[in-house]
């Protein structure tokens, strides 16, 4: 054969196979890997070849695929001893054997020499520097190999790599996928329960809150009642601020947009938090980009978000801290960035990942909710919440709102 001859060959067999390797993922990985083993061979003029991919739960490695050989050959697997492991060499080079009756990489050195084996081929089969398998090409007699021949297989190796790699991301992604759908339709109905839940545990808490009210009213103030009826009332109305929040969160209220500023909104929630700031002596740091522009969101969701964060930083500072609130455009990303940064005591970082459940709180006398309904209302407008924090150091928020007009286009300043 000549070389443009066999080039041609190689040229169409690779594009064959990367066609089908790049396909959609509905492509089977079974009659990819049985293209690859035909294509080897029919690509080096061989007997047969084998795919093989390793085995965790065995330590060995086992056929995938194969073509031209002898079942019975073949049956006889795993091809290969626990000496194969690791690959000789770290450049993972292609491995040509010819003493097939000597190799300690032919596990039945004899089985293969009696079906007429003289030599075998064996090509790695690497992703992130790692061989998870190879590609072992059997031969009826010795032969020299040309630099395109191995250029080749390189290349077919390559491509049956991103095959078997894409396959296991597309398993992983969809077991993923079914576990994350399981879970939202377990937890949606879950929150549908306990909105039903708490509206009926609702107006009992209301009646108990009247009465105990009227009858806290008529007590007399040397008598037995009047201290126990305060208690009364202030767990039922603590119950009540409990259920209130759980309605909040089971809605997910959806925004009622306006054109409104984000510094506008951060200086209102400020000042209604002045006399909080002022009380327990908190030095607030103030820097606010005077280029944000307005855009479209709804302007009480996060003016809360921004007050529950704001409580959040009071609590972790306690007295005579310092709580720092920044607001930046990015015109690039058409994103505004608002940071709540506080020197309190941090949050541990097993706990981190708690902060955003219901009623997960480190507060003696918190919901537990806060946090929960603010992530909600940050996700409803398309945006993100990070949050970094160090114990005995600080905990930094970082709100990202993307920029939307009524077109979900940037709007120029002014």
């Amino acid at each position: 054969m000549t070389e443009s001859k066999q080039f041609e060959k190689f040229y169409r067999m690779f594009r064959e196979l990367s066609k089908v390797v790049h396909s959609t993922s509905k492509t089977d990985l079974n009659e990819v890997l049985k293209l690859i083993v035909s294509n080897t061979t029919q690509g080096l003029d061989a007997k047969g070849a084998a795919l093989c991919i390793f085995n965790k739960n065995t330590d060995y490695f086992h056929i995938r695929a194969s073509y031209g050989i002898d079942e019975k050959y073949i049956a006889l697997e795993p091809l290969t001893g626990k000496r194969f492991i690791p690959w000789p060499d770290k450049n993972h080079s292609i491995q040509i054997i010819t003493d097939i009756l000597n190799a300690y990489r032919v596990k039945y050195p004899q089985e293969a020499w009696d079906i007429g084996i003289r030599m075998m081929l064996d090509v790695p089969l690497v992703i992130d520097n790692r061989v998870f398998g190879f590609i072992r090409a059997y031969f009826n007699e010795k032969k020299r190999f040309s630099d395109d021949e191995l250029d080749f297989m390189a290349a077919v190796t390559e491509q049956c790599a991103c095959a078997i790699d894409h396959n296991d991301r597309i398993k992983f992604y969809t077991l993923r996928y079914n576990q994350l759908a399981t879970k939202v339709d377990r937890l949606s109905s879950l929150g549908r329960m306990a909105a039903g839940i708490a509206h009926e545990i609702n107006n009992p808490l209301t009646g108990i809150l009247l009465y105990s009210s009227n009858l806290f009213k008529k007590a007399s103030e040397d008598g037995p009642f009047k201290e126990g009826l305060k208690i009364i009332m202030e767990e039922t109305q603590r119950c009540k601020t409990i259920i209130q929040g759980l309605l909040e969160f089971s809605r997910e209220k959806k925004p009622e947009k306006v054109e409104a500023n984000i510094n506008t909104i951060i200086e209102k929630a400020l000042a209604l938090m002045e006399n909080e700031f002022f009380i327990k002596r908190i030095e607030i740091k103030k820097n606010l980009d005077p280029d944000i522009i307005n855009f479209q969101l709804d302007d009480n969701q996060i003016e809360q978000v921004i007050i529950n964060m704001l409580l959040n930083a009071i609590h972790a500072v306690n007295e005579k801290g310092r709580i720092g609130i920044r607001s930046k455009m990015n015109a690039q990303e058409k994103s505004v960035l608002i940071e709540i940064q506080d020197n309190g005591h941090g949050i541990p970082q097993g706990k981190l990942k708690k902060i955003f459940e219901p009623f997960y709180t480190t507060k003696a006398h918190g919901t537990g909710l806060g946090l929960a309904v603010s992530y909600g209302i940050i996700k409803n407008h398309k945006g993100t919440v990070n949050i970094l924090s160090e114990k005995a150091t600080g905990t930094l928020i970082t709100i990202n709102l993307p920029i939307m007009n009524k077109t979900n286009k940037i709007t120029a300043k002014g």
